[in-house]
């Protein structure tokens, strides 16, 4: 009988050592997932912090008046004055000048 009750302990023991192990396996696979998972959130952060800057230069790049700075400086454009303007037939013509209309309009 006593040998039973041995060896009962010993699978108890046994069981309890695997349950021991499994559970320390378990909690270095959770920390690995973890460190993981700040890795990417970090990841994710920084690309966030650079979309936000590319929003930044959208916003800026589309402004009016970077726009006209870039015509006039770069390209050289310059508003058309009211005798450089040909219209398709007198009624079409504006009153004022077209090229100061449209300026008004774009900072408006």
């Amino acid at each position: 009988m006593r040998a039973q009750g041995n060896k009962k302990i010993l699978l108890g023991l046994v069981v309890v050592g695997l349950i021991s192990i499994l559970i320390v396996v378990l909690s270095a696979y959770s920390a690995e997932l973890k460190v993981e998972n700040n890795k990417l959130a970090s990841a994710n952060e920084a690309l966030q912090g650079e979309i936000d800057t590319l929003n930044v230069k959208i916003k800026s790049a589309n402004n009016v008046e970077h726009i006209e700075k870039i015509a006039t400086t770069k390209l050289g454009m310059v508003y058309p004055t009211k005798d450089e303007c040909v219209y398709v037939s007198d009624t079409a013509a504006p009153k004022e000048n077209f090229a100061m209309v449209i300026r008004e309009k774009a900072y408006n």
